[in-house]
């Protein structure tokens, strides 16, 4: 496959993963053809550090952009390639990662872009072997629109993504009024517009980084909440992907509303259970949780840790898996394979 690719990689105070990342780009088998870190207002010396270790091979964008949507963006703006492979700097890539993409796409020559399987290292030092054995079936070759799969789960790392350059600037990129929930968003918009190829091989190794994660991880449902109401909310949407998308806004209010009630603030968790509403899927779980918001603190306490305030919980909680089959050979035509 004849054709160009560019590395963007977003950092803010990102030392000394960033180095790490970039040299996992170096060592590709197939080379990229650009290599572009977006320094965002880093105060550890990202910026000089890649300047001095890699020098002309990679080229540095320096500025305040306020957000990984915002930096990814500026990235893939400033890159000449056709394709843009984003990787987050505190995640590496496989020395194959960048070979077999591109054998995949040629495969599929109408996708705008491709997903990959990842693994997680987790802040315990455990590695978790892959995100695609909890979340996705994918059967391969693979060659669709995911839109549904994706509005129940987001089963895909940012750096496992490579997509067409055309397809960003037909949708403008990632939305940078989105703290979170930018990816999937973005996710969806590509699948909504056109096709995605991927692969069950493990190409990426992502890490997991010790900042604010309980903050982290309401902001996280917060933005999942603005993504799914907007797409619940879209009459050109089909559907069930709509309804999924509604059962995504109950979801997240629910997480919202229970870490809320974990934290005594019984007023924010009635505000978000009463969002979560929704019949029949999650009637007796909103209810039973409105319910323990009205009960004393101190019995609510000795309650929560039980096995049967987690059995409420579970349905809610519970990981979504989602299958991926087929094979489109052009845009609205589906091979038999």
């Amino acid at each position: 496959m004849s054709t160009t690719v560019a590395a963007v990689i977003p950092a803010h105070d990102a030392m000394p993963d960033v180095l790490e990342a970039i040299e996992s780009v170096l060592a590709q088998d197939r080379p990229t053809d650009e290599i572009v870190v977006v320094d965002d207002r880093s105060s550890d010396g990202t910026g000089s550090a890649v300047r001095a270790r890699f020098g002309d091979r990679v080229r540095v964008i320096a500025g305040a952009f306020g957000s990984a949507s915002a930096a990814r963006n500026a990235g893939w703006r400033a890159a000449r390639s056709e394709w843009i492979a984003f990787l987050d700097a505190d995640d590496v890539w496989t020395p194959d990662k960048l070979s077999v993409t591109l054998q995949l796409l040629e495969a599929a020559p109408h996708a705008d872009w491709f997903f990959s399987d990842t693994s997680m290292l987790r802040l315990d030092g455990r590695v978790h072997p892959s995100v695609f054995e909890v979340y996705a079936d994918l059967e391969e070759p693979y060659c669709g629109s995911p839109v549904e799969q994706f509005c129940e789960v987001n089963f895909v790392a940012t750096s496992a993504v490579v997509v067409r350059r055309s397809a960003l600037e037909a949708l403008g990129g990632f939305d940078e009024s989105l703290s979170h929930g930018e990816d999937v968003d973005l996710w969806i918009r590509l699948s909504r517009r056109g096709l995605a190829t991927g692969t069950k091989r493990l190409l990426v190794s992502c890490r997991a980084r010790p900042t604010g994660l309980s903050a982290q991880a309401a902001k996280r449902n917060e933005g999942a909440v603005k993504v799914f109401a907007r797409l619940a909310a879209d009459p050109t949407l089909d559907p069930g992907s709509r309804r999924v998308a509604r059962r995504r806004v109950s979801l997240h209010h629910q997480r919202l509303g229970l870490a809320a009630l974990r934290e005594g603030r019984t007023g924010e968790a009635r505000r978000h259970l009463c969002a979560a509403w929704m019949f029949p899927t999650f009637v007796v779980p909103v209810v039973l949780a409105l319910a323990t918001t009205f009960l004393p603190q101190a019995f609510y306490r000795r309650l929560r840790g039980r096995r049967s305030v987690g059995a409420v919980a579970a349905p809610m909680l519970a990981p979504r898996r989602v299958r991926l089959a087929g094979f489109v050979t052009a845009p609205g035509r589906r091979d038999a394979r």
